[in-house]
């Protein structure tokens, strides 16, 4: 955990207290939630774009940027009741929830825990193959070099993985050199909770919604389209965007890009029939 700052801070369902931000004003909210060893500041350009015209609230999820770090068990749910305290806590309604990565299953938690309070789910390149198809061993194989060498290992998956050759060296050292700092005992549990969360609780948790679902997705990345398309085939209330030649950070890669889908996806809750 960060030296706290000045801003909001609510306690989660465990207690851990879960800081966040609110910026501008204008509905509906949106809610921006990271990803994995992420915080709320990857969602800068964003909250740069739209603070001028909506009410938007960056979260730190629990063992990230300024909350706390005192959770006994690290998991979806657990990262779900971080989100549903902020957005209860500020008595929001018809809030658009963003999930980036680790942040789109810690959505769907969320929306499935205070549906009354969830106009919409926009996951951000989220949903990869390893998430649905990694058996046991596999999971095992993936992980055991995070915890011998956290550091090195998560600087090199997240330069060769989440990246394309293409992508500006500066943005892949900063994210490299962000993310293995992370507490390596969260880091760990944190991954393993998404790699547990797996494809049935996916598919679970969106046939108990209602609000529309959308994904902005990176079309050259490690994610599994096939995976989304079958999703979105299955649930009339699921499109897909599609953003070119980028890696696993749509939002900071081609922000124009992303920023443009979102408010698309703004424009079409405002008016549904056109």
């Amino acid at each position: 955990m960060k030296t706290p700052l000045t801003e909001p801070v609510v306690a989660s369902a465990d207690g851990v207290p879960i800081h966040y931000q609110v910026h501008g004003s204008g509905t509906p909210t949106l809610v921006f939630v990271h990803g994995w060893s992420c915080d709320q500041t990857y969602w800068n350009l964003q909250v740069e774009h739209f603070a001028s015209r909506q009410q938007l609230v960056t979260i730190d999820l629990a063992g990230h940027g300024y909350s706390g770090d005192q959770r006994t068990s690290w998991s979806i749910p657990a990262f779900a009741q971080d989100v549903v305290a902020v957005v209860e806590s500020l008595g929001l309604d018809e809030a658009v929830l963003v999930g980036h990565s680790m942040g789109g299953p810690v959505v769907l938690e969320a929306a499935c825990r205070m549906p009354t309070r969830v106009s919409a789910l926009v996951g951000v390149d989220t949903f990869p193959d390893k998430w649905v198809n990694f058996d046991d061993g596999e999971r095992k194989q993936f992980l055991e070099p995070f915890a011998t060498n956290f550091v090195q290992t998560t600087r090199n998956w997240v330069s060769r993985q989440l990246f394309l050759p293409t992508s500006d060296p500066r943005l892949v050292e900063r994210i490299a050199e962000d993310m293995s700092a992370a507490p390596p005992a969260i880091g760990l549990a944190a991954m393993e909770a998404i790699y547990q969360w797996g494809k049935k609780e996916c598919v679970q948790a969106l046939e108990q919604l209602r609000p529309p679902v959308f994904m902005i997705q990176a079309q050259r990345s490690q994610n599994n389209l096939q995976v989304v398309s079958g999703l979105a085939s299955s649930f009339q209330s699921f499109q897909v965007f599609l953003v070119p030649e980028v890696g696993h950070f749509p939002m900071l890669e081609d922000p124009e890009s992303f920023n443009r889908f979102l408010t698309q996806i703004i424009e079409f809750l405002a008016n549904p029939s056109l």
